[in-house]
């Protein structure tokens, strides 16, 4: 195994640092006897390696050749003498022969350090702890290696948007093997029950992938970042709730201080689901139809009373943000100067926002402290907003006055020059 936890001469590479960090003295190399022969070659399956390596490929960027992966005798025109033992000839490798091919050169620190010094050199290592890593150890060869997620020839840079890694590929990646019932037949997870083949058609329909794709937010997440990427393997159980604070920290750290987090078996997933997250509305809290309480909650008990309270004040503020912003709005539209209102609504929002955070502890008593915080800014705010109104009803009928008397004056001033005339 000395050799083996040398790992992904076709991942790390592909690692973004590595357009900054290879050295200028590295070329890309010219073609060998074997892209010459291989692009002779009228069988696409033969004359496509060539194609690609000699398109747009990491590996022949930065100076390397065919035989470093394949070994053989690049200036052998005989092929039984080009591919004789002798010249260390490997073929196409497979398996853990990939793993082993691209781990020579990704687990050597030394030689990494030329072409990328922040690379990590571990990725075989964690490579060999993943799902896929324990199957391959056992002898499943359907299981993905190195070439599978980042091909073999015509390699790109993980910042590559055309690079089957890139962020938005990733899903697709993943589900060419994970969508295929046939492939994936046979497999099965901890309870016995065959391993879905619909995540991605779940993933497409999440908020996670929302955002990425209608929000172009290319920090949602996608599959490796719930599962890893060389050492992906489902989350554990007691991992989920880790895994979605990764991103979701306050949320985790509520939730590991509630009682549910004693309860649930699979913390968030329990009421949010895994690939198919929903966007998480109001509605989930509470006894209402749409409600989550109630699949475990039945009515009049301490947690239905809990989400029920909590729920209420949730849309008693909401009622009231609703109500002084119209409020503000309107003294606005009148020519009152209301910034410093529209300012405090905002932290109101805030304060709703906190509540919906602090709901995940399931204690409605802090929660009924942020919300009553929210109350009476919209309160201070109502109470501004009807005397900017006042004043503006003052203004008004000071008006009315000003010019009915201006009025008068005018009409008398009228008469007054009629007589004269007269």
């Amino acid at each position: 195994m000395a050799t083996w936890p040398r790992n992904f001469l076709f991942a790390a590479l592909v690692g973004g640092v590595l357009a900054s960090a290879a050295p200028a003295a590295a070329q890309a190399a010219p073609p060998s006897g074997c892209q010459t022969c291989h692009g002779d070659q009228a069988q696409p399956a033969l004359a496509a390696p060539a194609r690609d390596f000699a398109g747009t490929d990491v590996h022949r960027d930065r100076g390397f050749t065919c035989v470093d992966c394949h070994g053989g005798n690049p200036n052998e025109t005989d092929k039984a003498k080009a591919k004789a033992p002798a010249t260390g000839f490997k073929g196409k490798p497979a398996g853990q022969m990939v793993i082993a091919v691209c781990s020579r050169c990704h687990s050597d620190a030394a030689l990494m350090r030329k072409y990328a010094p922040k690379q990590r050199v571990d990725q075989a290592v964690e490579y060999a702890t993943s799902v896929h890593g324990q199957q391959l150890a056992k002898g499943d060869t359907k299981v993905a290696t190195c070439v599978s997620c980042h091909g073999a020839h015509g390699v790109r840079l993980v910042g590559d948007a055309q690079s089957p890694v890139y962020v938005l590929n990733v899903a697709t990646t993943c589900t060419k093997c994970h969508a295929d019932a046939d492939r994936m037949k046979g497999y099965m997870l901890p309870d016995g029950s065959p391993l879905p083949t619909d995540q991605r058609a779940k993933y497409e329909k999440s908020v996670h992938h929302a955002a990425m794709v209608k929000g172009n937010d290319l920090s949602a997440p996608t599959c490796n970042d719930c599962h890893g990427n060389h050492g992906a393997a489902p989350p554990g159980v007691g991992a989920i709730a880790n895994v979605c604070g990764t991103c979701h920290t306050v949320f985790a750290t509520k939730f590991a201080l509630s009682t549910h987090s004693q309860i649930f078996d699979r913390s968030c997933v329990e009421c949010h689901g895994n690939h198919d997250i929903a966007e998480p509305t109001d509605a989930m809290l509470g006894t209402d139809k749409a409600a989550l309480c109630t699949n475990c909650h039945t009515e009049g008990d301490n947690g239905s009373k809990a989400a029920t309270a909590m729920r209420s004040e949730i849309e008693k503020l909401k009622e009231a943000i609703s109500h002084s912003q119209a409020l503000v709005a309107s003294a606005e539209n009148a020519g009152m100067e209301m910034g410093e209102q529209s300012l405090a609504l905002r932290e109101a929002a805030n304060q709703l926002t906190l509540a919906r955070t602090e709901m995940h502890a399931f204690d409605p008593k802090p929660v009924s402290a942020v919300l009553q915080a929210g109350l009476g800014i919209t309160a201070k705010v109502d109470s501004e907003g009807q005397a900017a109104l006042a004043e503006v009803s003052y203004r008004r009928t000071g008006l009315a006055v000003s010019l009915g008397a201006i009025l008068l004056v005018v009409v008398a001033l009228a008469l007054k020059i009629r007589s004269l005339r007269a």
